[in-house]
């Protein structure tokens, strides 16, 4: 009864070891996805490079709102010519 009790702790501690490594382990990696460690990782090193990608992205968002804009426009021009033609 005594060497089951003993088997049964061991197992048990080797299984509480194996978890501890097993959360260490995903701390580790909640750490490497946190915002911080994002941007620091993925954003340029240099300011020159974040201005840059600053005005790409505005001059990027200026064109597409041009476009919704234009097609908006067009729809009206569509709607106003099949007015005219008395079809609408």
């Amino acid at each position: 009864m005594d060497r089951e009790a003993v088997v049964i702790r061991a197992e048990m501690s080797e299984t509480r070891a194996q978890l501890d490594r097993k959360i260490a382990l995903l701390e580790e990696r909640a750490r490497n996805f946190s915002p911080k460690r994002y941007a620091r990782d993925h954003l340029p090193e240099h300011f020159i490079d974040r201005v840059i990608g600053a005005v790409l992205t505005l001059i990027g968002v200026r064109m597409a709102v041009g476009q919704i804009r234009a097609a908006r426009n067009h729809r009206a021009r569509v709607r106003a010519a099949l007015e005219s033609y008395g079809r609408w």
